[in-house]
């Protein structure tokens, strides 16, 4: 692992700003998720392409490809599944639900023996659990509030894009350590808009933006949450390890509801500032002492 300096915190800062825009350009669209997810990756690739043209090293295809290809499927399956969830549940609800991967990241890597049990760790994880549960079992209190669907398929798909999020980590982390950034983004990116764009066709579900304004938003989820947003993210998997990286995605879970609250005026159902604070309270711990000890192991490296 390479020596974590100040530009790593400006990755994730710009990272955090950049995903946190996500849900309000979801939202504000009405096109069907899946197609919306495709499209941002349709018009993110060819800018990271370009940006890795610049490298004039030649990285083979079959540089990292298992790890490549299982990033981007896992990708696919995070967009498609949490972007979806969006039509069940709120946006508070949603974000909070899906961004309870750093806990299961923490785990893996506790049993992997890449991370260190301790007593705060495991109570961060009890907490996130307990607020996770408080969060489902009240979803319902959205349909109400909102007009959603089905908030009981809400909460399933959204700890399914949470838990494909996960092999994304893991499988970035195993890439970023032999291809540059841009590259990487690129082939992983490329293939979870493949796999997106087959399911589509499979399924007949294929469909074109019908006005300027979905080109538009599909351009801004390109650019803020995908560009601005996991690219720095990806990045600074080189430098910290992926339970701290899996963190910090956790700043969508306060951004985002303000965002929907103060432009959408959708306010978060009650039992939001219940469950809320507990997952952000145990993935707070999981991942402070993961800092700390990513520290002091680049300190004994040194």
């Amino acid at each position: 692992m390479k020596p974590a300096g100040s530009r790593v915190w400006w990755l994730l800062v710009i990272g955090i700003f950049g995903i946190s825009t996500s849900t309000l350009w979801i939202r504000l669209s009405d096109s069907e998720e899946v197609n919306l997810a495709l499209r941002r990756l349709a018009i993110a690739v060819p800018v990271l392409w370009l940006l890795s043209r610049r490298i004039k090293k030649v990285v083979p295809l079959t540089t990292q490809a298992r790890a490549v290809f299982i990033s981007g499927a896992c990708l696919a399956l995070h967009f498609g599944a949490w972007m979806a969830s969006l039509a069940h549940l709120s946006v508070a609800t949603s974000v909070v639900l899906v961004y309870v991967h750093p806990v299961i990241v923490y785990v893996i890597e506790v049993i992997r023996g890449q991370a260190r049990g301790d007593a705060l760790r495991f109570a961060g994880v009890v907490v996130t659990i307990t607020g996770t549960v408080i969060l489902a079992m009240t979803a319902g209190q959205d349909t109400n509030d909102l007009g959603l669907k089905n908030p009981t398929l809400g909460v399933a798909l959204a700890l399914i894009g949470s838990l494909a999020f996960v092999g994304y980590i893991f499988a970035g982390r195993t890439a970023s350590q032999e291809l540059p950034t841009s590259i990487y983004t690129s082939r992983a990116y490329g293939v979870a808009a493949l796999l997106l764009l087959a399911y589509l066709i499979v399924t007949a579900g294929l469909e074109a933006p019908d006005s300027g304004k979905e080109w538009g938003l599909a351009f801004l989820l390109a650019l803020f949450p995908t560009l601005l947003g996991h690219t720095p993210l990806n990045a600074a998997l080189v430098y910290l390890p992926p339970s701290v990286v899996s963190t910090a995605f956790l700043g969508e879970v306060a951004g985002a509801p303000l965002l929907a609250w103060a432009i959408l005026r959708e306010t978060p159902p009650d039992a939001f500032w219940i469950g809320s604070p507990l997952v952000v309270l145990g993935i707070g711990a999981v991942a402070w002492r993961g800092s700390r000890e990513s520290g002091d192991v680049q300190k004994s490296d040194s």
